[in-house]
């Protein structure tokens, strides 16, 4: 393997994790204007249940999504993972048969 084989999956990995970053605060940032929004509108009862509710409706919509992005990143890290074990495995492969290639030459040789 070469070093370009390694930082690869350390690459995606950053990028996946700036995704979530970056997507994590937009939702605290959804968040933080719901939250606003409701203590800015609250004079009357009507508005306060409409607030409180659309505030509720934009909260769970936030988590779901927090959720989705979460089990996204780690099946893409998983992913890699696994990437990087078919290839440490085929690398150990082809070691093996390179040894018994070069000891096969090597009895030849003697004879």
């Amino acid at each position: 393997m070469t070093s370009a084989d390694t930082t690869k999956p350390d690459q995606f990995d950053e990028t996946l994790t700036s995704v979530a970053e970056s997507i994590g605060s937009t939702l605290g940032s959804l968040a933080a204007k719901a939250t606003a929004a409701k203590e800015a509108l609250t004079p009357s009862p009507a508005t306060h249940r409409k607030v409180v509710s659309r505030a509720k409706a934009i909260e769970r919509s936030a988590k779901s999504i927090s959720r989705k992005v979460a089990k996204k990143v780690a099946v893409a890290k998983k992913a890699v993972a696994k990437g990087a074990k078919k290839a440490k495995a085929a690398s150990k492969k082809a070691k093996k048969v390179t040894k018994k290639a070069v000891k096969k030459a090597k009895r030849k040789i003697r004879r």
